[in-house]
């Protein structure tokens, strides 16, 4: 085994300290904080900052593997956020895996079994395709994964009451 170089080490080491807490108070994004809002209102405006993450990374031609995987993140903090809000549902109930997002917007009649069935498949299909695969991520994949997002996004917080705390910016999809 070769010796690795002091600098990944201690890059590991700095890591572990900043998700430990050894590095200060936590600098949260703006209206991350979870010490001032619900998790409900965490898994939305993530959501939130994943869609306008996406929107920016767009803005520079490319990307697209990028997009693509903060767009499938973006659905599942949406359903999250749902699920959160009109449910018993505790934020420890989405650990298990990607599906668990898919299958309780079906459950809570947000969208039939059968959407949810294909936005799993989508995901098992094309999610880790355009992650791991030999070939790269194309520009129409990555536009038609963050319209899927932003619709999602868009029908689903007007079902909660609590839709003003989107934080996304008043951007078209394109």
């Amino acid at each position: 085994m070769p010796d690795e170089p002091d600098a990944l080490v201690d890059a590991v080491a700095h890591a572990e300290d900043a998700f430990t807490g050894q590095l200060g108070r936590p600098d949260y994004e703006e209206g991350l904080d979870p010490n001032a809002h619900d998790p409900n209102v965490i898994q939305l405006r993530k959501a939130c900052r994943l869609l306008d993450a996406c929107r920016l990374l767009r803005k520079h031609d490319g990307y697209h593997t990028s997009v693509i995987e903060m767009s499938f993140a973006a659905i599942e903090r949406t359903l999250e956020f749902y699920a959160l809000t009109a449910s018993n549902d505790t934020i420890d109930d989405f650990r298990e895996g990607h599906d668990r997002a898919y299958d309780r917007g079906a459950d809570l009649h947000l969208v039939t079994d059968e959407t949810a069935r294909r936005m799993k498949q989508l995901y098992r299909d094309n999610r880790a395709a355009a992650y791991y695969r030999e070939t790269v991520a194309a520009a129409q994949q990555a536009d038609a994964m963050f319209d899927l997002a932003v619709a999602v996004h868009d029908y689903i917080k007007n079902f909660s009451q609590i839709a003003h705390e989107c934080r996304c910016q008043n951007y078209s999809s394109h």
